[in-house]
Order: C-alpha cells, then sequence, then structure tokens
C-alpha cells in the first residue's frame, strides 16, 4: 500500500513560473518516485481535440511543468501520449496543444497504436487488459488526469484516466461487457491495479462541471495536487467538488478492496486540507440509486421500460448535429444509425439497445447530445 499522502496547492493560473513552484511544492511534500536515470509514460487526459480553455484536457502547460520537473529530477525517457475514444491521437494533441509542448520540451510524443498482454489473475471483472506497447517500456507511469464531473460515473479523476491507457475504439467493448456503473467501475479498479502507476498530478486549476467529461462548463478552483496514491487523491478532489466520495462507484469499489486504503481517515495533507476546500456550488452530476436488484426481480421488458424512465439516455439535436458519424462508430452497442436520405439523414437511436455508457455525449465536437430522462 503506497502512503496516503496528498498535496494540495493553490495556483491560480496557468503561468509556468507558477505551475513550476506549485508543482515542485507538491512532489516535495510526498513520496514522488525516483525517477534518476529512468523512463517515464505521461498519462495526460486528452479525451478529444478541444481547444485548453474549453477544460476537456489536462491543460498543456501543466503537462509542460511535469516534463521540466522529470527532466530536473534526471529521468532519461519521458513519453507522454493518449488515446481519444474515435480519431486521431495527433489532431487530439496538435488541438489541445499537448503535442507541441511535448515537442517543445525534448520529450517524445507517442501514440497508443499498438498493445500488449498485461494479465492481473486477481482481477475482479477483468483479468487481462491490453494496454499501449508505450507502458511496457516506462519504468514508471504518471497520470496527469483532468478534474471533471462524468455522466456515467459522476467524477472522473487519476484513476478513470488509466483507461486511455487502452488504443482507440478497444475502449468502447468494455462498456457493451460492463454496462452496469459498479461493474464498469470495478474494471477500472482492475485496470488500476493491473498497470500500477507511480504517482498522479491532477490539473484543477480550471476544473469542468455539469455534463463532463466532454461537454461540461469550465470551473475555476484555481488548485494543484499530487499523490503516490491514486484513490486517496481522486477521494480527496471528489470530495472538494461536494461529492461523497463514498457513492462515487470506482473510488467505492477501490476502498472496499482495501488495497490502497482501508479508510479515508488515513490521509494526511501536508500543504492544504480538502474540508477548507469544500465548493458550494460545483455543478455536479447527479447520483442514482443501484437499479441491479430491480433488474433481478423484474421481467426484461418491464426493467427495460422502468429504465427509460429512470435512467437518464442521449437526446439529440437534429440542428446542431453535423453527421459526422463519430457517435455511430464509437457506440458500443451498436444503437445508433444514419436514417433518411442524404441531404435530410439524421442520427437515430434505438434506446432498446443502447446501455447508457454515453460514449456518443463524450465524442460529440458539437454538443449536439444531452443526456436526461423523457
Amino acid at each position: 500500500m503506497s502512503k496516503a499522502i496528498v498535496a494540495i496547492k493553490r495556483c491560480e493560473k496557468y503561468s509556468p513560473d507558477l505551475l513550476e513552484k506549485a508543482i515542485e511544492s507538491i512532489t516535495d511534500n510526498t513520496d514522488f518516485p525516483d525517477v534518476k536515470g529512468k523512463s517515464v509514460l505521461l498519462k495526460p487526459n486528452i479525451l478529444s481535440g478541444s481547444l485548453p480553455e474549453k477544460a476537456v484536457t489536462t491543460h498543456p502547460e501543466v503537462v509542460r511543468a511535469v516534463i521540466r520537473l522529470l527532466f530536473k529530477k534526471g529521468a532519461s525517457r519521458i513519453m507522454t501520449g493518449d488515446s481519444p475514444g474515435i480519431g486521431s491521437a495527433d489532431a487530439a494533441g496538435r488541438k489541445c496543444g499537448i503535442k507541441k509542448v511535448v515537442e517543445e520540451e525534448g520529450a517524445e510524443w507517442v501514440v497508443f497504436n499498438e498493445s500488449y498482454l498485461l494479465k492481473n489473475p486477481d482481477g475482479k471483472k477483468q483479468k487481462q487488459f491490453y494496454p499501449a506497447l508505450q507502458l511496457s517500456q516506462a519504468d514508471i507511469l504518471i497520470s496527469l488526469p483532468k478534474m471533471k464531473t462524468h455522466e456515467m460515473m459522476y467524477y472522473t479523476g487519476a484513476i478513470k484516466n488509466l483507461f486511455g491507457l487502452i488504443p482507440g475504439l478497444k475502449k468502447s467493448r468494455f462498456h457493451f461487457n460492463f454496462p452496469e456503473k459498479e461493474d464498469f467501475a470495478a474494471m477500472i479498479v482492475d485496470l488500476l491495479s493491473t498497470v500500477k502507476p507511480s504517482y498522479a498530478i491532477m490539473d484543477g486549476i480550471v476544473a469542468m462541471e455539469g455534463p463532463g467529461p466532454g461537454s461540461g462548463y469550465p470551473k475555476s478552483l484555481g488548485l494543484l495536487a499530487g499523490s503516490s496514491n491514486l484513490l486517496a487523491l481522486d477521494w480527496s478532489m471528489a470530495e472538494i467538488m461536494g461529492y461523497d466520495s463514498r457513492e462515487i462507484p470506482i473510488l467505492k469499489d477501490a476502498l472496499e478492496r482495501g488495497i490502497w486504503l482501508d479508510s479515508p481517515e488515513e490521509i494526511t495533507y501536508p500543504l492544504l486540507n480538502p474540508g477548507e476546500l469544500r465548493s458550494r456550488d460545483f455543478k455536479r452530476v447527479k447520483i442514482l440509486k443501484d437499479t441491479g436488484f430491480i433488474r433481478k426481480i423484474l421481467p426484461e421488458r418491464v426493467f427495460n421500460f422502468l429504465k427509460d424512465l429512470y435512467v437518464p439516455r442521449p437526446f439529440f439535436s437534429h440542428s446542431k448535429c453535423i453527421r459526422c458519424g463519430k457517435c455511430i462508430e464509437i457506440c458500443p452497442a451498436e444503437a445508433l444509425s444514419f436514417i433518411g436520405d442524404t441531404q435530410r439523414k439524421k442520427i437515430h437511436i434505438n434506446y432498446q439497445k443502447c446501455i447508457r455508457c454515453y460514449c456518443c455525449h463524450e465524442i460529440c465536437p458539437v454538443d449536439a447530445i444531452r443526456i436526461g430522462r423523457i
């Protein structure tokens, strides 16, 4: 079990000088790994090709500051990359500014095209993964998440960010295999225990509130945080957003395993305490109670009807839609299709097939999809 030390630091702007000082303070006050002479893989959040000010991705200046710190501490090789749910990683990296920063600082921009088998026989839901080949070439993995809400999992941070290690559309298959929140969360925690990240630094200077992780709204918090214990870090930052972390499926599952924490009371804060930073007006995703027990006692047709009434689902704005087809391509349940002729075609959704993974909502480049009830 890694030490449950979470260092939270004020940093109001993405100024290189402020960032470098803040990140150095964070790493000095936690058990940051020894990177001298080692190969490091940085995993920022590059959900899509979005401009930095939209708060969809880790800010490029945070990535720059971390790269500079790693070289200062003697890292021999620094690889940086991610795998967006759909589309080109190069294009997404260019648009969000991270690829440019990586190349300017003399690190390696890598694309997650190839994968390799990594087994975890003790996995709860998933006993093997095929992460990006670059992970096998790294001595140290560092997660660089953006602090955001998430329509399916309510909160996304250091642990959920690791899902981007799975190349491309291979990620959508996990949504199909694990459509229930609790099962999907357990799979993500299995991934955490498989890839074994050494550290995480979270960008909460401008976080995302509302319908995240791709269509929410920037929220200035002025915070950076770091820890070698990703559960402790996520637990703390979710609390700052105003959540009860015990209600976040990924964090609940991870805590119950007792690998990273036996209790949140074990977390120590050498700098700022999340209790003093809790946001009173953060727009969170509403937490729904588990419907698993209902599914067990009701006929499937009745359960599906109630699910449509209770569980939020995607709705498409045909006036906003640009007919790019990205949502159709990523849908793991094959619930989406075009209908109509070439001039008037529009997205059709089969709600009987829809598994409410909200991948379409995450990937839509023009915010043409909202998540709601009937």
